[in-house]
């Protein structure tokens, strides 16, 4: 005999909800749907965009268009300039240091914090 079984047992009935389909959208060839649907919300209000302009622009409310940097633009020149030049890489010597490796020395005096390995060739390679 099969245990008691203390809780009802119902039938699953489907739930049907009776409920009208939505409209259809319909579109009409020449129809300008986007000016009547946007054409009374805040979006269009003007003094709310220069107000909004205001606040995260600086504080200016006038709009003036996007110039275009390529107008501007004077092209790039060959000629190297005096600034390039001292821009070089600055002067140092190699420090042997007690640990084995090698340092390079500025001619301000500072230190590079990166270790070398001088090779059987002469040249220094990173330690790695």
């Amino acid at each position: 005999m099969p245990p008691f079984w203390p809780f009802k047992r119902t039938s699953k009935k489907e739930e049907v909800i009776d409920e009208m389909p939505p409209a259809p959208i319909v579109y009409r060839k020449g129809q300008d749907v986007h000016t009547e649907k946007h054409s009374t919300t805040e979006e269009r209000n003007e003094s709310a965009y220069k107000d909004a302009l205001a606040l995260f622009g600086g504080g200016d409310t006038m709009v003036v268009a996007s110039s275009n940097v390529v107008d501007e633009y004077d092209g790039v020149s060959n000629e190297q300039t005096d600034e390039t030049t001292l821009e070089a890489e600055p002067e140092f010597e190699w420090v042997h240091h007690s640990d084995g490796y090698h340092y390079k020395k500025f001619s301000d005096g500072a230190f590079e914090p990166t270790a070398y390995v001088k090779n059987a060739d002469g040249l220094y390679s990173e330690y790695v």
